[in-house]
């Protein structure tokens, strides 16, 4: 299957070249002479030092995250921090900010995509999470070109870059290697990722796993944006000699800072101190005006009041996330304008949604989840919520009470229309809206892992389908709400860690409970799988099937897992499991059905290679997709979708029969979505 998926890409791509090189070969089996185990609980005190040259600016960047607070005022700012970092692997860690300095308003954030840049791994797939592709990795070796040139002192010279074309999940520079070992001594890299032009400088620790991660890294960023330009350097330093104590905690002191600075400021950064001291000095006022000091205390008091509630508190939580987290309680909200969450597609037309989260804690092992998310669908004209309320009382054996309200489903079904029909008259039109209904349900389920490879869940499902036009059922004397109730169990069976889950859902509806009128008996089984080639190559395959074996109406066939969501969740979730141009009437109708979604994602597969257009494709995906319903000859759906640092596009095909049947287009926004 993966060798059909990759067939399209260029032969260049695919011919893996043989590693030759003797200082490359000791490179690429450095970490492996190394446990990097170690560095798991590896502690360092670490000085990073932040400064920001708005260069060119305009109001528009008060709409990108992060960066409202350096969006007006002054145009140099600087921003120093003590911490204590404990690494738990090279890309996670925990930061406990002791101290800072900050001549940024209230010493908050600004460009923290940055922050990453100042521990790169370099000896892993990628360099950074998951983005850029590291020379000094053996999978890797395929697409860069090397330059050696050893040295009489035992090092050797590698110049890297590209091998044809500089996509954005590709770097070029040079690293200084210690010819015998393998051991990166200090690099020097270029790039462009996510709006930023970078230039990274990192010296390496000098033994055992500190060599895997950097002893000192610079990294100078330009941002460019609708007219905004902005020049930033971000620097860290390691192991610095002085340890705080664990009490100390984003202490704000200047004079503390100076004693703790590990590298001098240059003259530069001591003019931003300078500039901003002289620009905040308080002047004296004659003793003959307290009166008019005082109102003019108070004045300034309402305007600090205004611009920070107003103008920055707003800001804030208008373009980038609310959070808040105390001891026992963590709340978090999107931000209310999030390009990323508005999407596009030609049968369901544009929409748009937040999402809240809170957490609250009795201990480590009891605690509520409360995820609900919100949207509005334009072409539909209808706000479709989700409402999930959570509590865990075993974490440890995935033990949790779940009770899930919403409507984000509306379903279309014929089965009424076509009783209307045959009471009257076969050729009596009817408007396409009385096949629509929306449906509210709820969810009330437990789970608990019986064993380590098998969750049981148990409760109820209760559904309130109404119909979208009323009056027109009123008028043929039809019910305007049909009610389901019915008991579920699930199992979820993992035989293996790494390996495919399955699931197997029954459902049996009861009628007379809460005035419940539809009888049935469902199955469902379900095989999700997710294997990761590479920390940027995936391979997603999800097959399922379901049957009716008792119905007593033809009313509103409804699945859990083969069902229209008015309010996709994105390129790695509906956009991998769902069918994204089956009528909406298809998944209401069918007594069965048997599917299967499968989809590939890579970063350099075809329009990667493309000259200047390739060097903004991020990622490229490919999707195949089947179902076998009743009354239908086979459907399939082919598509292709790639993302940049602006948008996710996807084209989509549909055949019906071996005969093209329609295209769609889908469509939603990737910008900031890593600020």
């Amino acid at each position: 299957m993966l060798g059909i998926l990759t067939s399209s890409m260029p032969s260049y791509v695919l011919a893996r070249k043989k590693v030759t090189s003797p200082i490359l070969k000791h490179i690429f089996n450095y970490p492996n002479t190394i446990s990097e185990n170690d560095v798991n609980g590896y502690t360092s005190n670490v000085y990073v030092k932040r400064t920001f040259s708005c260069w060119k600016r305009n109001a528009t960047l008060w709409l990108v995250p992060t960066m409202y607070s350096i969006a007006d005022g002054d145009r140099v700012f600087i921003h120093e921090s003590y911490n204590r970092v404990k690494f738990k692997d090279i890309h996670v860690y925990d930061i406990n900010r002791q101290v800072v300095s900050s001549t940024i308003r209230h010493n908050r954030r600004a460009m923290p995509t940055l922050v990453e840049f100042l521990t790169p791994n370099l000896y892993g797939e990628t360099i950074y999470m998951d983005h850029l592709l590291s020379p000094f990795h053996r999978k890797n070796f395929q697409y860069y070109r090397y330059d050696i040139q050893p040295l009489i002192t035992g090092v050797a010279h590698i110049k890297f870059k590209p091998l044809l074309n500089e996509n954005t999940q590709l770097v070029s520079g040079e690293a200084v290697v210690d010819f015998r070992t393998g051991r990166i001594i200090s690099s020097s890299i270029d790039g462009e990722f996510d709006m930023i032009k970078f230039h990274t400088e990192t010296t390496q620790g000098d033994e055992d796993s500190r060599s895997l991660l950097p002893k000192q890294c610079k990294t100078e960023g330009e941002f460019s944006f609708l007219g905004n330009r902005i020049f930033a350097t971000f620097e860290a330093v390691y192991d610095c000699p002085t340890t705080l104590p664990d009490s100390i905690k984003n202490v704000d002191s200047r004079v503390l800072i100076d004693s703790l600075r590990p590298i001098p400021l240059s003259p530069q950064e001591e003019s931003i101190y300078q500039l901003y001291d002289e620009a905040h000095k308080q002047k004296p006022t004659p003793a003959d005006s307290i009166r008019e000091e005082r109102d003019s205390i108070r004045q300034k008091k309402r305007l600090d009041f205004f611009n920070d509630i107003i103008r920055h508190r707003i800001a804030d939580n208008l373009v980038q996330s609310l959070r808040y987290k105390s001891e026992h309680t963590y709340f978090k909200l999107s931000p209310i304008l999030n390009p990323q969450y508005l999407s596009y597609s030609h049968s369901k037309g544009l929409s748009y949604k937040i999402r809240l989260g809170a957490e609250y804690y009795f201990n480590a092992h009891r605690f509520f989840q409360f995820n609900p998310w919100f949207g509005y669908n334009f072409k539909y004209k209808k706000f479709y919520f989700t409402v999930p309320l959570r509590f865990n009382y075993n974490p440890k054996r995935d033990g949790y009470i779940e009770v899930v309200y919403g409507n984000g489903n509306r379903t279309r079904h014929s089965s009424v229309a076509d009783e209307i029909r045959h009471e009257h008259q076969d050729t009596l039109k009817l408007s396409r809206e009385m096949e629509l209904f929306d449906d509210n349900h709820l969810r009330l389920t437990n789970n608990i892992m019986l064993f380590d490879w098998i969750d049981i869940e148990t409760g109820f499902s209760f559904h309130q389908r109404r119909a979208y036009e009323p009056e027109a059922m009123r008028i043929y004397d039809k019910p305007t709400e049909y009610r389901s109730f019915a008991p579920v169990l699930s199992f979820k069976l993992r035989p293996w860690q790494k390996g495919p889950v399955f699931t197997i859902d029954y459902e049996r509806g009861i009628k007379g409970v809460n005035h419940s009128s539809i009888g049935y008996e469902r199955w469902e089984f379900d095989t999700s799988i997710k294997h990761q080639f590479h920390p940027l190559r995936k391979l997603n395959i999800r097959m399922g099937s379901g049957f009716y074996t008792h119905k007593d109406s033809n009313h509103f066939v409804d699945y859990t897992n083969f069902r229209d969501n008015n309010l996709p969740e994105g390129w790695d979730d509906d956009w991998t499991g769902n069918f994204q141009l089956l009528s909406s009437r298809w998944y209401n109708e069918s007594e069965y059905y048997v599917r299967t979604n499968l989809s590939y994602e890579t970063p350099l597969l075809c329009a990667s290679w493309l000259p200047f257009f390739g060097h903004y494709i991020e990622k490229e995906r490919i999707y195949l997709s089947a179902l076998s319903i009743e009354h239908t000859r086979p459907y399939f759906e082919l598509g292709y979708g790639l993302t940049n640092r602006f948008f996710s596009i996807g084209l989509f095909s549909s055949f019906l029969n071996g005969q093209f049947d329609d295209f769609e287009c889908k469509f939603t926004f990737e910008l900031f979505r890593r600020w």
